[in-house]
């Protein structure tokens, strides 16, 4: 097993995990769940990236490019639920890689977008 590899996926599915629970919250408000997505979820990913695989910083790094085109136009819950879908994919690719390098299923609980 290369533990650099299946330490930064597991962080990197971790963040994205978080964070597509808080984007498709009925609790927290979507305003201030994209805003936590990004300052607590997204940016601690991408001030890491050159530790992950190449095909998963560049969505990452879309991701990115997606929030700040949309935080200057004006964040919606329409978004929120499209970053949610984008990091969902993501977090798929991810927990895939994680199981192919460690060798056997990372656990993650099932999730539903709301």
């Amino acid at each position: 097993m290369k533990w650099d590899s299946a330490i930064t996926l597991a962080f990197a599915a971790e963040n994205l995990f978080a964070a597509a629970q808080l984007l498709t919250s009925d609790i927290v408000p979507w305003k201030r769940a994209l805003r936590v997505t990004y300052d607590r979820h997204l940016v601690p990913l991408l001030d890491n990236d050159d530790l992950l695989p190449t095909d998963i910083r560049e969505k990452l790094l879309d991701a990115h490019r997606s929030f700040l085109r949309a935080n200057s136009r004006g964040l919606s819950a329409e978004f929120a639920q499209q970053l949610a879908a984008e990091l969902m994919g993501i977090l798929s690719e991810t927990t895939s890689m994680l199981n192919r390098v460690s060798g056997r299923p990372a656990f993650l609980p099932e999730t539903q977008a709301a």
